[in-house]
């Protein structure tokens, strides 16, 4: 008898649990959001937030390309612009100068070394500063300052001044900047 009281007692205990389990069934098939029209609303909501996330990430396809690409051209630009020593850069403003037909009463450079660098300068570059008084005829100093702009090497204008006219001949005050390689 004890034997049949444990067994009717599992018994009892089963058929609650499946009880329990179908209710819960029969609430979630009850449910509207387990509609038909609910869950096609809810794949055309998806599929429309699959359409908008691929083309937001559209633009990103093929990056690893790109940053690889981006890479090689970097190093191709300071091979090619950027110089390694100072002598480079004074001879090349030299030859500039008399390509164009100017004369400088001299070339000034300014760096500091104890300045900190900004977070957007690159680790392996300096920037140098550059002040220069040129004089020429207006076309020819024209073509000087067009001269710097098209030139391999990187040279920043940041200001041009007038600092003189004396019968058709012109002086301006050039700063500049430009870059020398970390050695």
């Amino acid at each position: 008898m004890g034997n049949l009281a444990k067994t009717q007692k599992q018994f009892i205990t089963i058929l609650s649990v499946l009880v329990v389990v179908i209710l819960l069934l029969i609430t979630y098939l009850i449910l509207p959001s387990s509609s038909p029209s609910a869950l096609a609303a809810k794949e055309k909501s998806l599929q429309d937030q699959a359409k908008k996330l691929s083309i937001e990430v559209a633009p990103l396809k093929g990056i690893d390309k790109q940053l690889a690409q981006t890479r090689v051209d970097m190093k191709q630009f300071y091979e090619q612009k950027i110089p390694s020593q100072f002598s480079q850069i004074s001879q090349h403003l030299e030859k500039l100068m008399k390509d164009t037909g100017v004369t400088n009463t001299g070339i000034h450079y300014s760096q500091d070394r104890n300045i900190q660098k900004d977070k957007d300068e690159l680790s392996d570059v300096r920037r140098v500063g550059i002040e220069t008084t040129v004089s020429g005829e207006y076309s020819k100093l024209a073509h000087f300052i067009n001269a710097m702009e098209q030139d391999k090497l990187l040279f920043v204008i940041d200001q041009i001044s007038l600092s003189s006219q004396d019968g058709g001949v012109v002086s301006l005050q050039i700063k500049f900047e430009t870059f020398l390689k970390e050695t």
